[in-house]
């Protein structure tokens, strides 16, 4: 757990994520700063102090995207540590931003603990941020090997960003043996969440 205060910089669009996610780093013992799209954050930056600081971003926003305003960050030396927020349709979007050098997504709704385990990764970070940084570990890539033929399209369906039902229209196959091979690719890479297994994906470079 983080014990120091901490300062999150929570850009979201949504007047009710705004006050649950509020209410949940509040809880967690960090201060919130609040802004309602990326034009507004921009347009305050110069003001703010960046030291000891982490950034919750959502990824579809009216204006400047959440993808947009990471680049932009990125490309300007602003070294902030980004956790990208999603809904289950914005996975390839998650995706790209771990590319890009996000620390992190979480998937809507998440709990209190996925949070606070995304902001420790965040706050921990000891050196710059790098795009494309990958760290299988043996363990994982182990894993990734074990996965089928066909288990390995299912979770490449799945990073894409496609529903079980999309997935079968692709393969050609039933949604009911997609959901098999949902859980097997689950299970196989140790997986609790979809944003876990987008995680491993990313650092495996699973969709490249």
């Amino acid at each position: 757990m983080t014990t120091h205060k901490s300062t999150v910089f929570l850009i979201d669009d949504d007047v009710a994520v705004q006050h649950g996610v509020t209410a949940l780093l509040t809880a967690a013992d960090h201060s919130v700063a609040v802004f309602n799209s990326a034009e507004d954050f921009l347009s305050k930056l110069t003001t703010l102090d960046t030291v000891n600081t982490a950034m919750l971003l959502d990824v579809c926003m009216p204006g400047i995207q959440g993808l947009e305003l990471q680049e932009q960050l990125y490309n300007d030396g602003v070294e902030i540590p980004v956790i990208v927020m999603t809904g289950h349709g914005d996975v390839p979007m998650a995706v790209r931003a771990m590319q890009n050098g996000a620390v992190d997504f979480l998937e809507k709704p998440f709990t209190v603990e996925e949070v606070v385990t995304a902001l420790d990764r965040a706050f921990g970070l000891s050196r710059p941020i790098v795009k494309l940084t990958r760290s299988a570990s043996p363990e994982l890539t182990e894993n990734y090997e074990s996965l089928s033929p066909r288990e390995n399209e299912v979770l490449r369906g799945i990073v894409d960003g496609g529903t079980s039902k999309e997935i079968a229209r692709t393969l050609d196959v039933s949604p009911r043996t997609i959901e098999v091979h949902r859980h097997n690719v689950m299970s196989k890479m140790n997986a609790k969440s979809i944003a876990e297994l987008v995680r491993m994906a990313v650092a495996l470079g699973v969709g490249d």
